[in-house]
């Protein structure tokens, strides 16, 4: 057969086959774009469905907290949704107060103020939520997220935390468009602080166990918590990020969130020398020099080893401040009053793992310097050794002498010091920066200063206020009498004041107002 020619009963197919290629090119591209685009306005549809339902809830939150706290009666709240569903639950999530280790003498006190679920109006559309709970609203997108909408009723401002509890009770569900009704059910029902006759077997609520102490501002010992159990607890942890600085826990497996805030105890005043070992708690000491009073009234036995100091450590610090009679006449002076010099030595160590530290002393002369604020006399006790430790005396020196420690004495050389061994012996005397309270201490000259040079004496005043400040903001001034079993102080008639300044710190507080309001959500 030619080239070119066709068997007879043979037909040309290639046409239709490439309509027919065509037509389900076309078909299937009409598809996937319906696919596509059905599902990008399934998208949009449900994401402004979203945002409607924030500007509702958001609307809901205020008209809530309106009859809540009694500025409004009865509300009602139209949700304009055409999707998602709504739920009132008033067993989701809760919260509890917690006033942890409330007097000096027990560091395991727990006191439960208050503990209560929160309840929420919930709505859901597909895999994204928005919720009223605990006065605010709160959102999970699609990714998990969890992020704050408006801020729940917790005001925190100058260590006072104001906290006016709202839950929300009801139960039942509902769909796309809704009216929502707000009606009050308690109103500014007192927490804290509260009275109340002291009743047995009471967990919860006034009074503190075991005591018959009511509920009362300001708060002086310990730490509150605030603990927040919710599907929202990332945002809750979140905001108490940012309205506070104090210490933020989260347990991710139960879905709770802690807020620590701490007391602040304040200046102790007036206080009597403790036992050997023992405190005097100086809590919430302001940056700076923030000390106004700090003095000591020490009585003295005819006994031997006459050291006495206050010390601290935590975090790797140590505070020593160290004070000393330097004479005999002083023990069987009486009637008389006494006349022996007086040694002050205050020694700091940063804790910055460097092995340096710091130490400023000074022998004082009462005669010689009537000026000075230190001064004997004699009480039925024994003789009595008054010394202002924020006198303008200009005798500190920068050095090293520390009476009493022995280096090379074998164990115990240091004893008469809560950390001899420390200084001269394991640590280096490092020179000292005084500069170092970011700006709010102006005249404090430049350093750094070094051991034994001449020139550098500071006034008592400037050297303990300070290595107190920086020891702080809480000190426990613990007792060192010594050594060993010698009691050269008569420790209940020896006392002693302090008084400064108070940190203001977001970590803190020292007003707590706390109350409970309910209100009952339903859908009309």
């Amino acid at each position: 057969m030619a080239a070119g020619t066709r068997r007879p009963g043979t037909r040309a197919q290639s046409g239709p086959i490439g309509y027919v290629l065509v037509f389900a090119i076309v078909m299937a591209g009409m598809v996937l774009i319906v696919m596509i685009g059905s599902g990008a306005l399934t998208s949009t549809q449900s994401q402004s469905e979203l945002q409607r339902a924030e500007h509702s809830m958001t609307l809901f939150d205020s008209r809530a907290a309106m009859v809540a706290l009694g500025d409004a009666n009865g509300q009602t709240i139209s949700f304009g949704q055409d999707g998602g569903t709504f739920e009132v639950d008033e067993g989701s999530g809760w919260m509890r107060i917690v006033h942890n280790n409330y007097t000096e003498d027990d560091d395991d006190e727990r006191e439960v103020i208050y503990n209560r679920s929160m309840g929420a109006l919930r709505y859901e559309n597909g895999d994204q939520s928005l919720a009223y709970q605990g006065g605010g609203v709160w959102k999970r997108a699609t990714n998990g997220e969890a992020r704050m909408i408006s801020p729940p009723e917790f005001h925190y401002r100058g260590a006072t935390l104001t906290l006016p509890i709202i839950r929300t009770l009801g139960g039942g569900n509902a769909k796309g468009s809704v009216d929502v009704s707000i009606e009050p059910q308690k109103q500014a029902d007192l927490v804290f602080p509260a009275r109340s006759t002291p009743t047995a077997g009471d967990e919860i609520g006034v009074p503190y166990n075991g005591t018959e102490r009511n509920y009362t501002n300001p708060i002086r010992n310990g730490t509150v918590n605030v603990t927040v159990r919710s599907d929202y607890y990332e945002a809750w942890a979140t905001y108490f990020r940012e309205r506070t600085t104090g210490e933020v826990t989260v347990w991710d497996g139960n879905r709770t969130v802690r807020l620590e805030l701490k007391s602040i105890g304040g200046p102790p005043g007036s206080f009597t020398i403790p036992e050997e070992g023992e405190s005097v708690p100086a809590d919430g000491i302001a940056a700076g020099h923030p000390l106004k009073e700090f003095e000591l009234d020490i009585v003295y036995t005819n006994g031997n080893n006459d050291h006495f100091s206050l010390y601290d450590e935590k975090n790797n610090q140590e505070y020593e401040l160290h004070v000393l009679p330097t004479g005999n006449n002083y023990h069987n002076s009486c009637p008389t009053a006494p006349t022996s010099d007086v040694y002050v030595g205050l020694y700091y160590y940063s804790g910055d793992g460097s092995g340096e530290y710091e130490y400023w002393e000074t022998t004082i002369d009462p005669s010689a310097h009537p000026d000075s604020r230190v001064e004997w006399t004699c009480t039925s006790d024994g003789p009595q050794l008054s010394i202002d430790l924020l006198s303008d005396f200009g005798g500190m020196d920068y050095d090293q002498n520390a009476p009493g420690i022995n280096c090379g004495g074998g164990p115990g050389a240091g004893n008469k010091w809560r950390f001899g061994e420390h200084i001269k012996c394991d640590y280096t005397h490092g020179d000292a920066t005084l500069e170092r309270h970011d700006g709010t201490v102006s005249w404090e000259p430049d350093g750094p200063y070094s051991p034994g040079t001449t020139g550098t004496a500071r006034t008592l005043e400037d050297v303990v206020n300070h290595y107190t400040s920086l020891m702080g903001p809480d000190i426990d001034m613990t007792s060192q009498m010594g050594p060993g079993n010698s009691r050269a102080i008569v420790q209940d008639a020896s006392s002693g004041r302090l008084n400064y300044e108070t940190a203001s710190g977001a970590e803190y507080i020292t007003y707590l107002h706390v109350t409970e309001n309910e209100v009952a959500v339903d859908f009309d």
